[in-house]
């Protein structure tokens, strides 16, 4: 088969490499799943084993998607925080559709801390103003703008998260709060409207609500956008394809780059979406989760990132990867491929 992209055998290797580790981590440590000998030997990477950013396959497992499955799965929820929504009543698509929506132009509860006790705070989480609502009993998009309206503390929580921004004239302050309360549901129901006429893929979804926001004079909003897609795709796969073409983000494309040059004159969008192809085929899971986890993911493990919450939690240690790209380039050169990616 010809590919748009080169594939280099010890570049592949370290990245079937860390697919192999995340999977022990993801079957034997998010789902319980029993492990017959010594686990954190078979992984045989400090990284991987000890930090929870590298320890799964599937989008739905990272901490950016916590709060998104405790409501979804309910009791079922894998990580267990379903057990505080257990008796939630949101019912309505069109809520569903705005709490997604809310929540990932809200930074997703990002804070990069790692559960320790309890949800709230954690990774995933944050600083959402709707976690509060739901747990007062409030569940549909009238009574959390009401919520809203009357909250005079932050409402989101979005440390090393940039939000879309807003300038409404006159302002000082409270451009998002303005944009949630006035533009949000309109541009929402938008698009589930167009959804009931058939499935379309996740960059379609994207496309979407860039041409509203246009036409309404704001600004693209392609990271909320594809990341709101995507959880319509795992949600309600009859109206977004889940293994369809999606726009990469910024560090996911460093990573495809880096590791699959391109190699033909095709469109960039075709090229990215060819190398997901490849990828979510090699290792049984969906593009998108491929855009974060096989693709955002292994460029923070080259890079050995790991939040001071993280060393914190490993009582000070900063962990390092053991992958087999550091052994077959020696440190140096892995050191001076990293810094080619940093520089991308």
């Amino acid at each position: 088969m010809s590919y748009s992209f080169q594939i280099t055998d010890e570049l592949l290797e370290s990245l079937d490499d860390y697919d192999r580790k995340s999977k022990l981590m993801e079957r034997h440590v998010i789902e319980r799943h029993p492990f017959q000998g010594d686990l954190q030997k078979a992984v045989d990477d400090d990284l991987v084993y000890h930090v929870p950013i590298y320890d799964m396959g599937q989008r739905k497992y990272a901490a950016f998607c916590s709060l998104t499955e405790a409501l979804w799965r309910r009791e079922q929820d894998i990580k267990g925080n379903g057990i505080h929504f257990t008796h939630h009543k949101i019912k309505d698509h069109i809520d569903w559709f705005m709490l997604l929506y809310l929540f990932r132009l809200c930074g997703s509860g990002i804070n990069y801390k790692p559960k320790i006790n309890h949800f709230y705070g954690t990774h995933g989480f944050g600083n959402f103003w709707i976690v509060d609502s739901i747990l007062n009993a409030r569940y549909n998009i009238t009574e959390w703008l009401q919520d809203l309206t009357g909250l005079d503390k932050p409402f989101t929580d979005n440390k090393g998260y940039l939000l879309p921004q807003f300038s409404f004239p006159g302002m000082k302050g409270g451009h998002l709060k303005k944009f949630i309360m006035e533009y949000s549901r309109p541009l929402v129901e938008h698009i589930y409207n167009k959804l009931q006429k058939g499935q379309l893929d996740i960059y379609q979804v994207t496309d979407m609500g860039n041409e509203w926001l246009k036409a309404k004079g704001f600004k693209k909003q392609n990271f909320v956008l594809t990341a709101f897609a995507a959880d319509l795709a795992e949600y309600f796969p009859e109206m977004v394809n889940r293994f369809g073409k999606v726009y990469a983000g910024t560090n996911a494309t460093k990573c495809i780059n880096a590791i699959f040059p391109k190699i033909k004159k095709v469109q960039e969008f075709e090229y990215i979406n060819d190398v997901l192809h490849f990828l979510s085929e090699r290792y049984q899971l969906t593009p998108i989760d491929c855009e974060d986890a096989r693709a955002c993911d292994v460029v923070r493990y080259f890079e050995e990132y790991q939040s001071p919450d993280h060393i914190k939690m490993n009582n000070g240690v900063v962990m390092k990867n053991n992958s087999t790209l550091k052994k077959k380039y020696g440190q140096q050169r892995y050191d001076e491929f990293v810094q080619k990616i940093r520089n991308r």
